[in-house]
């Protein structure tokens, strides 16, 4: 058992996938603290645009924590992680290059759905890292977000429309969205971890 006070930034990986999987929301917090560079770096092995990276990350992240009770023990942490890095990274070069010719994008994996084409998927992994998290906090922190944050938050988040559906609804270029709700869940993570040490 944990001592009170204890800090999750120590624990090591395997303790804190296990509270994760005990919906322990700032174990989540914790492990993208501590990879987040790593899997940063790691895609920019395959990708080039460093906007493009950021949003393979975050898909990255959101793939792992979805499918963390799929995680192996007997293979690191960081192994794991990075391999859905590398094929999420593969998958958007893949989307890419059928975009450029011309041909269908939908072919790679019928579980990606093209997130700039629709407003969003039936079931998606953010979905899920929120189900692990306590909903009334998310939609507390939402509010508490800067107007043009809050705005692409709720939309992305709560309402679920795609990047492309949020820039035509606030005619904004779809490269701003994406910039600002990266932004948004980068500052909801950090509120979401102070809201933890505060209890």
């Amino acid at each position: 058992m944990e001592k009170t006070g204890s800090k999750l930034t120590d624990l090591p990986d395997v303790e804190l996938i296990r509270l994760a999987l005990e919906q322990n929301q700032a174990a989540y917090i914790v492990l993208y603290t501590r990879y987040n560079i790593g899997v940063r770096n790691h895609i920019s092995k395959y990708i080039t645009q460093n906007e493009d990276i950021e949003d393979i990350m975050l898909e990255s992240f959101q793939k792992a924590f979805s499918q963390i009770a799929s995680y192996n023990p007997e293979y690191r942490f960081s192994t794991w992680l990075f391999t859905i890095a590398r094929n999420t990274a593969l998958d958007h070069i893949g989307r890419k290059d059928r975009e450029k010719s011309n041909m269908p994008t939908t072919s790679i994996s019928e579980q990606m759905a093209e997130i700039d084409e629709i407003p969003a998927p039936m079931h998606n992994p953010e979905e899920d890292i929120i189900k692990q998290q306590e909903y009334d906090k998310w939609l507390s922190n939402i509010d508490r977000l800067k107007d043009d944050y809050r705005t692409v938050a709720k939309m992305n988040l709560i309402d679920n429309f795609g990047y492309k559906e949020i820039a035509e609804t606030l005619d904004l270029p779809i490269n701003t969205v994406k910039t600002k709700i990266r932004r948004a869940k980068e500052q909801l993570m950090k509120m979401m971890s102070i809201s933890d040490e505060l209890q």
